[in-house]
Order: C-alpha cells, then structure tokens, then sequence
C-alpha cells in the first residue's frame, strides 16, 4: 500500500521538476542567446573594427550620459574654424588626427593656417588640407604657451623663455623683443557650431566594443546589471541540475519499468 502511494507522489514531483525545467528554459533562453551573440562580436573586435566604431544613437548615448563639454574654445581661421572640445580638436566639424588638447592658439600667416598644441604647430591650407607637423625637432621652440603675429604677418611664438618669430616659411627661428604682436584669442563657437560640435563629440565617444562589453557583463545597467548576470548563471546552474535529475528520474523509472515487465513475464 505504502508503495502504490509512493508512485503517484513521485510522479506528481516529477511533473513539478519537469515544469520548473522548462520555465527555467524559456527564462534562460534569452540570455544564452544575448550571451552567445555578444561573445562571438567580441571574439571578432579586431576583424569587425568594434573598436573604432562608434554608437551614433542618441538614446543610447544619453543612457552613457556622453556630453560635450561647455567649454570650447573656438579660434577662427579665415572662413574656417578650429575648436578644442574636450580631448579633441576640430577643423569646424572634423576632428584633425593625432591632435590632442590643450589647444594653445590658431593663426594665420603667409597663406597658411597654423594650429598650436602641447610640442607641435600643424601647418594647414585654408581649405584644411594637412602640410605638415613640427615639432622640436624642426626647431619649433619647446614649452611654447601662445601664438600670434607681428605687423608683417609672421608667426610669433610665446614661451617661458621669452618671444620666437619665424620666417614666411616657419624654417628659421630667432627671439624677438617686438611689442605690436597680435596674439590669438579663443572665443565663443557659434549656436550653430556649438550644437554640431556637440552632436560630432558624442558621435565619437562610445565604442561598439564599450557596448557589447558591457551587454554582455550587465553592467550596461550599471552595478546592479552585474547581478542581474549573475542571477542568470545561477539560472543556468539550476538548468544543468534539474536537467541531470530528470534524466536521471527517466533512467530509474526506465529501469523499474522493465524489471516490473520481466517479473510480469516470468510470473
């Protein structure tokens, strides 16, 4: 009596464990699907460029909080612009490659639009065509802090040390004692440039990589998504476990069903 009794309730647990199984499925399923795919980016950054792709997605971005900062200083440069906006510097809308803030100043001189940062003038055309980079090397003066121009048009270079001008060419350079120097002075950017500069600042702060990183460790939904992964793993342990008892109930049960059969037949 007492096993026929004991039948229906491991059977009736058996179901249980078989519901609870799948549900734990189907609730895990998206996850080993968000997980897998995110892996297999990540797994190809190189070969897919996630590194230098950048999310254009303004909700996505707002979620980041990525904002440009206030402060841009803008120096003009004949019908051009040249703008510091954070760790970047823009010809008008355009970062220019391998320049990095402080911008110290922009001048133009003998046709040429010169752009100053920390130990190097990048030399332009007007229409923003690259010439060339000097650097100490090329006998630009070290430590420099401002640039300007003299009444003849030439480039003129504040430093700790004192005043440098070059020649039309930005060749030769010597000290100057010359007071009538017109240095450059940052100003406002225009609401017009400002919203684009804002708008090309964001579009260049989130990698991909950044995104599916943080997708796939649930950190995207900052410090409590970590858990949230967590719990998924969790979820994914008491798949594999409930998985194993199930197929060892279907085992035991397999086998206590052919030797009840085997007694039958040999009564």
């Amino acid at each position: 009596m007492t096993r026929h009794k004991r039948k229906p309730a491991r059977a009736k647990l058996l179901r249980s464990l078989f519901i609870w199984h799948r549900y734990i499925g189907l609730t895990s399923a998206l996850f080993v699907i968000l997980l897998t795919l995110t892996g297999l980016l990540l797994n190809h950054t190189e070969d897919l460029a996630l590194d230098s792709r950048h999310v254009q997605s303004a909700m996505l971005l707002d979620w980041y909080g990525v904002k440009a900062p206030e402060a841009m200083p803008t120096y003009t440069a004949g019908s051009s612009t040249v703008t510091e906006v954070g760790t970047l510097i823009y010809w008008n809308t355009t970062p220019i490659p391998q320049a990095s803030a402080p911008l110290l100043g922009t001048v133009e001189a003998h046709g040429l639009v010169i752009i100053g940062i920390e130990g190097q003038l990048i030399l332009f055309t007007p229409n923003g065509e690259l010439i060339e980079r000097l650097d100490s090397a090329a006998g630009v003066p070290a430590s420099m802090q401002a640039l300007g121009r003299n009444a003849a048009g030439d480039l003129v270079l504040k430093t700790p040390l004192g005043l440098y001008q070059t020649d039309r060419d930005v060749l030769k350079w010597h000290e100057t004692s010359d007071a009538a120097i017109t240095w450059a002075v940052p100003a406002a950017p225009s609401p017009a440039l400002r919203a684009a500069l804002q708008q090309a600042y964001r579009g260049t702060s989130l990698s991909l990589e950044r995104v599916l990183l943080d997708i796939h460790s649930g950190r995207i939904l900052g410090s409590k998504g970590v858990y949230f992964v967590d719990a998924a793993a969790l979820l994914f342990l008491l798949l594999a476990s409930s998985g194993v008892l199930l197929w060892g109930k279907h085992h035991a049960n397999a086998r206590e069903h052919r030797r009840n059969k085997q007694q039958h037949t040999g009564a």
